[in-house]
């Protein structure tokens, strides 16, 4: 169960990271549009995206504990469940109410990570497929790519901005996951500074930093109701995928079911239709 509870704790807290980068993309210089350096002063200047950027790095730092405790495939499925804490926020500081739509999405939500819930254990990963691992994410790297260039015709850019997104988190878990089996040493915590020196630590920091930069360009061309479940779709894709391909994990038929009704879930909280109206809650 300390699985679970470490990945929710790091999810509640990656969440509220991008809650506030959202709150402070509206008034910050558009990236690609403006110099690299004035985007970055911007950035550090401002105390709602640094806050955000604090509470992500707390929250990584969880995420790296949890994939050491526990299957990827099943602690990247239930990170999801946070998004159910940007509901959270919408209504208490943003003042909006529910419609049914989205009351079946937070019923699904939580139905999955109960699901996934009832069969985690701590679980130990003594070796990975390396190759596989790079045919993986050599494959990522030419989908995000291609996406990427078809992404400059395309009417509605933060659709396939998201999934890149979506790609760069996931690659940056699996990333993760290789890197705590790497890093494993009996009687200690996988979260140490002995974590700095393996070669591995590049790959994750490169995927997460692009995937953060394509994310803040995603929230300024879009909604983040479109952007979040089509990136956690994505992400979680490439975990499971990953998890049955290169670290031997098994899918059950409990977890399985939990991933869809996460997914299923998420994507309901987020199609709130044109007609529902704002209030308190």
């Amino acid at each position: 169960m300390i699985v679970v509870l470490t990945t929710l704790a790091a999810t509640l807290l990656i969440q509220l990271g991008y809650f506030l980068w959202k709150l402070s993309a509206d008034g910050q210089p558009k990236i690609g549009g403006e110099p690299a350096w004035q985007v970055m002063h911007a950035l550090v200047t401002d105390w709602r995206w640094m806050l955000g950027f604090a509470a992500t790095s707390v929250g990584w730092v969880l995420f790296v504990q949890a994939t050491a405790l526990g299957d990827i495939s099943l602690v990247q499925p239930l990170m999801s469940a946070g998004d159910l804490l940007l509901v959270v926020l919408a209504v208490v500081i943003l003042k909006e109410r529910l419609v049914r739509i989205e009351w079946a999405g937070v019923l699904l939500t939580v139905l999955g990570a109960v699901a996934l819930a009832l069969e985690a254990e701590d679980s130990k990963t003594l070796s990975f497929g390396g190759t596989r691992l790079v045919v993986l994410l050599a494959c990522a790297v030419l989908a995000g790519c291609a996406m990427l260039l078809a992404n400059r015709r395309s009417r509605r850019p933060e659709v396939l901005l998201a999934l890149v997104v979506g790609l760069c988190f996931g690659a940056g878990s699996v990333l993760t996951k290789a890197l705590t089996v790497e890093s494993s040493v009996p009687g200690q915590s996988v979260v140490s500074w002995a974590i700095l020196l393996n070669p591995l630590l590049l790959a994750v920091v490169l995927a997460n930093v692009l995937g953060l930069v394509l994310l803040q360009a995603a929230f300024q061309r879009g909604r983040a109701s479109v952007i979040v479940p089509l990136q956690l779709a994505m992400a979680n894709g490439i975990t499971v995928l990953a998890g049955i391909a290169i670290f031997g994990e098994h899918i059950t038929t409990l977890r399985a079911g939990g991933i869809v009704l996460i997914v299923g879930g998420t994507a309901l909280l987020h199609l709130k239709p044109s007609s529902a109206q704002k209030g308190p809650a």
